[in-house]
This record gives C-alpha cells, structure tokens and sequence, in this order.
C-alpha cells in the first residue's frame, strides 16, 4: 500500500464521518441557527475530503476535473442555501413567552391571569413557525410565504 494511497483511504474516512456527523447534528440540535451551522460548516469540508479521497485514489485529470467542481459548487451553494433558510426561520420566528411559561412548552395558554385556561377556553397552539422548526416545516413556511405572493421585504427595514 503506497503513502497516496494510505493518505486516501484517511480522507474518505474523515470524509464520510464529517458528513455522518453533520447529518446527525441536523438531527439532534436545538434550534434552527444550530442546525443550519452543522449542515454547512462539517458537510463542506467532509465532501471536500471525499471528493480529495477520490481525486488521490483514482488520479485521472478528467475525473479530478470533475471533483473539483464538485468542491467549488458546494463553496457557492452552501453558505447561501444556509442564508436563506436562516431568513426564513429569522422571519417566522415567534415569541414563545406565553409558552415558556407552561409547564409543557408547547401550548399557549389564553390569558386568564392563571397557570390555567378558564373553564370552556380551548387550548390554542400557535400556527406561526418558530425559529427552531424542522426543514420540513422551514421548507413548508417558504412555500406559504411564495403562494401568497408577499414581496421580498428585509425584515430590518422597519429599524
């Protein structure tokens, strides 16, 4: 086994496990800003160093051709993918004060002066996504927001 391919085989691996652990940081993180951090930063360079695994290994011009501009492409895309579904998330944030005062989190309660909703007062959940929804929901609010036709308005423009 040569050092070129030795050198390979420990960029492949590093490679693979950056991704691994940026897809399970994706997963486990708390909020929206968290997850968005651990899907570029660990991803970028795990795909760097398998696409560097592979240019080693294989060592073909047209091939490394190739990876290179698999390497540029996710430089350029990465950081403005992550930009935006941070946009997102930063203008569908709510403000969890009523629901950081329950015991479960998850519910607003109606304000009644109490811990507790007055007799024949429904529980309410609130509809607005908030900063720390998954893609899924992130994605699903992006869309709303596309169908509904609103303009592009910086939400710092008020200040």
């Amino acid at each position: 086994m040569s050092t070129i391919d030795l050198v390979a085989s420990i960029a492949l691996v590093a490679g693979a496990l950056m991704s691994l652990l940026a897809g399970i940081a994706v997963l486990r993180f708390p909020d929206a800003m968290s997850r968005i951090h651990a899907a570029t930063k660990p991803q970028v360079l795990g795909i760097m160093l398998l696409m560097l695994g592979v240019g080693l290994r294989l060592g073909s011009p047209a091939v490394i051709g190739v990876l290179v501009l698999i390497v540029v492409l996710q430089f350029v895309t990465a950081p403005v993918s992550a930009h935006l579904t941070v946009r997102v998330a930063y203008r569908h944030a709510t403000d969890d004060q009523n629901s950081a005062d329950s015991a479960d989190g998850a519910a607003a309660l109606p304000s009644t002066g109490t811990d507790r909703p007055a007799a024949g007062d429904a529980v309410t959940v609130d509809d607005e996504p908030a900063a720390d929804d998954g893609p899924v929901q992130m994605a699903q609010a992006l869309a709303d927001e596309n169908a509904l036709g609103n303009p592009d308005v910086d939400p710092d423009a008020d200040r």
